[in-house]
């Protein structure tokens, strides 16, 4: 089973389907039927949440995170 390490920038591109959006979304699926794990630093989530609420707005960045 592989294993990924994602960081604000892979889960920003995916957020706004950015080039690699693709390859981000490949890996959750893989985690989502059990064919690999997935590790984020929370710091990481913490900065994808800034940069929705500084994009979005509160509300927004709350209903991604």
């Amino acid at each position: 089973m592989n294993h990924y390490v994602l960081d604000a920038c892979a889960l920003i591109a995916l957020l706004y389907d950015e080039e690699g959006a693709d390859k981000v979304a490949d890996v959750i699926y893989a985690a989502d039927n059990g064919e690999a794990t997935i590790s984020l630093h929370k710091l990481n989530l913490l900065e994808v949440y800034y940069n929705a609420h500084r994009s979005c707005g509160k509300e927004q960045a709350d209903l991604m995170l």
